[in-house]
């Protein structure tokens, strides 16, 4: 009996003992950061690992049960100078967390000393918080979150979250925190042209394709980054369609265009018709300054006309880096469905060149605002209720438009700037990442 009794004595005593002694994970305040939650009962579970962290030098764990619902972050409050820029950094490495995107993310925003929004006059309304957004992970499984904000005049402090939410069993580990002064981000200007230019006359696709030469150098001579043409421009009244003149990407026509590219520093959009084996599809290609073809996206949202005739849907949300930011492309009647630049634009397009026969205009104007990028279009109509050629802004303006036919329009744009749509919306590029919610097409 008495064997027993220091056995469950021992045991007790075993319990008791200090967690940290035996290598687990402690739930404590370190360096400042603080757990953070809206409600105790839907608080997840905190902890710290004192050499984790990409760097090795501590890691701020999160860490969600079985329960539906738990929302929390590590917190941290800085003191700051208000109207200097600052750059905060993140490392995020998560494990069984079934929706990263949405629901790992940073919070950075800016307030007074009572911790209350101060008014920001760039918005005329009360501060809003601000998200960089995930980078592509590293080789051994960290995310980085990095991104250069200015402070409003007003403030006075700036509090960094680190958040895990909505992720039953799932756990992040965010690690290399930093928030520091830092100099404006650096600008990153494009000049962003489009063509109104219907081709005629043409006995081939490679006629048509030498019609553009002449518009490719007004935009080169506009300085041009990038020039948008029409649709199907390679069969357009000459005869051919979308059998007669298909071709292999590469093949003799973006071989052409990539020459015209080459000649002119520039990074040249239009479509033709693919042909791979027995299919045929409606693709649009990006030609760039070294003449090399940068990428291809096939037309996903099928016209009726078109699939009544035999061509095939493409698939994918394709999305290339240009030397002044990342582009996406789309075709014509994808503009009527959401879906298509949403897509691209969840996969970091900041602009998307758009060929297009027709469409309403305000189909452009809800795709740049909702997915809060610059769209380029270029179409063969000069109607105001029909489809423009031109530049469309991330607050759904159309600037640049071209009234006359065989115009070449440009407008200039800045990617590195924030985009304060509608003052209490605040940087509503910066909500995307993580507001909006996941989704797949309908089988």
């Amino acid at each position: 009996m008495k064997k027993l009794h220091l056995s469950f004595l021992f045991f007790c005593l075993l319990l008791s003992v200090p967690s940290f002694l035996y290598g687990a994970d402690q739930p404590i305040e370190w360096e400042g950061w603080q757990p953070y939650f809206p409600r105790e009962e839907i608080s997840p579970d905190f902890s710290v690992r004192k050499k984790g962290g990409p760097d090795g030098k501590g890691g701020l764990v999160i860490r969600q049960g079985a329960k539906e619902g738990l929302f929390g972050a590590w917190s941290k409050t800085f003191e700051i100078e208000g109207d200097v820029h600052y750059r905060v950094t993140a490392f995020a490495k998560d494990r069984k967390v079934d929706n990263a995107r949405a629901n790992r993310y940073v919070e950075v925003f800016f307030h007074g000393p009572d911790g209350k929004y101060v008014v920001d006059d760039r918005l005329g309304v009360h501060t809003r918080p601000m998200y960089p957004w995930d980078q592509p992970a590293e080789a051994k499984g960290w995310t980085k979150f990095t991104e250069i904000f200015q402070a409003p005049a007003k403030a006075t402090h700036a509090t960094v979250r680190l958040f895990l939410r909505w992720e039953p069993k799932g756990e992040v580990e965010w690690g290399k925190v930093s928030f520091e002064k830092s100099p404006p981000r650096e600008q990153r200007k494009a000049r962003l042209a489009a063509v109104n230019f219907r081709p005629k006359g043409g006995k081939s696709t490679l006629d048509n394709c030498r019609m553009l030469e002449p518009f490719v150098e007004k935009a080169a001579a506009k300085k041009a980054d990038m020039v948008v043409f029409g649709e199907c421009i390679t069969t357009m009244n000459n005869g051919l369609d979308h059998v007669t003149g298909a071709e292999p990407i590469p093949g003799p026509c973006t071989k052409y265009l990539g020459t015209l590219s080459a000649k002119h520093d520039l990074y040249l959009v239009t479509t033709l018709f693919e042909r791979v084996g027995h299919q045929v599809y409606n693709t649009a290609v990006m030609l760039g300054p070294d003449g090399s073809l940068v990428g291809t996206y096939r037309k996903l949202c099928l016209a009726r006309g078109e699939y009544r005739r035999g061509v095939t849907p493409g698939t994918g949300f394709p999305v290339f880096e240009t030397r002044f930011g990342k582009v996406g492309m789309m075709i014509c009647f994808d503009v009527h469905m959401p879906e298509v630049a949403r897509g691209i634009a969840a996969n970091g397009a900041e602009v998307i060149a758009m060929p297009i026969m027709g469409g309403h205009p305000a189909l452009a104007k809800a795709r740049a605002i909702e997915n809060q990028i610059h769209l380029v279009t270029s179409t063969y109509s000069l109607n105001d209720d029909w489809m423009q050629t031109g530049v469309w802004d991330r607050a759904g303006d159309l600037h640049a438009r071209a009234t006359t036919k065989d115009e070449v329009v440009i407008h200039e744009v800045d990617l590195s700037k924030q985009n304060f749509w509608r003052a209490n919306v605040g940087d509503f590029r910066g909500r995307l990442r993580h507001e909006r919610p996941p989704f797949e097409l309908p089988k």
